[in-house]
């Protein structure tokens, strides 16, 4: 799992980042004490835990909650016990936990994390789209990419396609990490891509243009996932 730890105390920066290292489930930390900064390591990597301080000098915690997706795992980590209840409020919040920290409370709300990523994912690797008038279960592993054409969307599997009636941003929501919007016509599977040259994809026999407004998050993220 990769955790970004984001507080304006350089100690609790380096005490979880600490913690974290005893945990053998976590393979990659970055820290930042910096809210503004947190927001563009967020936009631009994938992280399956961030904990979050509350009290920061450029941008509040609760800011921050605003803004990233509700589907961000989220540990948060402050002093101000007011906001332990109002937490909760905040779909991404998974668990809280009031300074000074020890590590057995810690553990636990990782353990928490870990088990809310776990169910996320098992709910992400299935999708139900319309195909005519009934409802088809598509297993997403097994598409190779999403293609808008109109008012509908073009799902390709190694074997067929199937045609529903969507919009492709509407779509684009509900996927997992390993899908990447790389043309404003399509969304491609990033573990079925083979090569990416002269600004196109290849995906077996297919080829997908990539537009230059998602050609850096494109290789970001294929970066990250290897």
């Amino acid at each position: 799992m990769t955790c970004l730890i984001i507080d304006d105390d350089p100690l609790i920066c380096d005490l979880i980042e600490h913690f974290c290292s005893k945990i053998n489930d976590i393979t990659s930390v970055t820290t930042t004490t910096s809210g503004f900064e947190s927001i563009n390591l967020i936009n631009t990597s994938s992280f399956d835990i961030i904990f979050l301080d509350f009290n920061l000098p450029d941008i509040t915690g609760k800011d921050i909650l605003e803004i990233i997706s509700s589907n961000s795992c989220v540990i948060m980590i402050t002093s101000n016990k007011a906001f332990a209840s109002d937490s909760y409020n905040y779909d991404q919040i998974v668990d809280f936990l009031a300074k000074p920290i020890d590590f057995p409370r810690f553990f636990k709300a990782f353990q928490k994390a870990k088990s809310h990523i776990s169910k996320n994912q098992e709910k992400e690797s299935r999708l139900f789209i319309k195909d005519g008038n009934k409802l088809v279960k598509i297993e997403l592993e097994s598409v190779k990419y999403f293609k808008s054409e109109a008012n509908y969307v073009s799902v390709v599997l190694q074997d067929r396609k199937i045609l529903t009636l969507m919009a492709l941003k509407d779509l684009e929501v509900k996927l997992p990490d390993y899908f990447q919007r790389v043309h404003r016509s399509y969304i491609v599977n990033l573990n079925k891509i083979d090569s990416i040259n002269n600004n196109m994809v290849e995906l077996g026999e297919d080829y997908i243009p990539v537009s230059q407004s998602y050609e850096k998050e494109l290789l970001a993220k294929i970066n990250l996932l290897n």
